[in-house]
């Protein structure tokens, strides 16, 4: 009897461990499953929150993709025309004064939200001129501070301003430079010029020597008298 009991007992525990071990079993594929459902639910959100953090960063990027008038840095206004490939600025300007030496520059720059970095580089009076300017875009205009350089040294810098004239930057043109004239060609002119002067002056001065006495030919008295011809002209020429 006692000997059924001891088969009764371990059949028992046998089976409330083959239960536990199935309980246990469930309890872990279950919480995988629910790890899995998070980790889904975690990636599904970041990607629409990545997606629209780009997206604000695009729609905030200001467009600088204009022709502007800028002043604070030369007498009169420069003119700069900007093409804009994301982030990145690039373009030329130009500064044609009424009196004075005009010119035409290179720019390269960025733009990160609304602030703005450009650098104009121009040849001016046979020198490279770098103007570094800083701004904020805001109301359509720029606004900021400048830096001029020019030979290694700091030639200018304050503050300037710069608005927007024209959205279609294809009507830029650039301005129209005047050459110098080489020096030796200006030389070469000069000494040409000279010499044809001299050439006039000695066949003026050859030609003074001598006179057609058929001019005088009513001044020359009968026989031959020469008496009223110049001294030094000859009877000889008449017809």
């Amino acid at each position: 009897m006692i000997k059924r009991y001891l088969i009764l007992l371990v059949l028992l525990i046998s089976a409330g461990l083959s239960l536990g071990q199935s309980a246990n079993n469930t309890s872990t594929v279950e919480n995988n499953t629910t790890i899995e459902q998070n980790v889904t639910a975690t990636a599904d959100e970041v990607a629409p929150a990545n997606q629209t953090a780009a997206a604000n960063a695009t729609s905030t990027m200001a467009n600088l993709n204009y022709i502007w008038s800028v002043n604070g840095i030369e007498v009169g206004p420069i003119t700069m025309a900007l093409d804009q490939d994301g982030n990145d600025l690039f373009g030329q300007a130009k500064y044609e004064p009424d009196g004075g030496q005009a010119w035409n520059a290179e720019v390269v720059g960025s733009v990160h939200g609304s602030s703005v970095e450009l650098t104009i580089t121009a040849q001016k009076d046979s020198e490279l001129t770098t103007t570094k300017l800083s701004g904020i875009f805001a109301n359509d205009s720029i606004s900021g501070n400048f830096t001029q350089v020019s030979g290694g040294k700091m030639v200018s810098k304050g503050a300037f301003s710069a608005m927007w004239i024209n959205p279609d930057t294809s009507d830029y043109t650039p301005a129209t430079i005047e050459q110098p004239k080489d020096k030796a060609t200006a030389a070469q002119n000069s000494n040409t010029a000279a010499t044809e002067t001299n050439t006039t002056s000695q066949t003026t001065t050859q030609k003074s020597r001598f006179v057609d006495v058929r001019e005088y030919k009513d001044k020359i008295g009968p026989g031959g008298d020469l008496s009223g011809v110049p001294p030094g002209m000859g009877g000889s020429g008449l017809n």
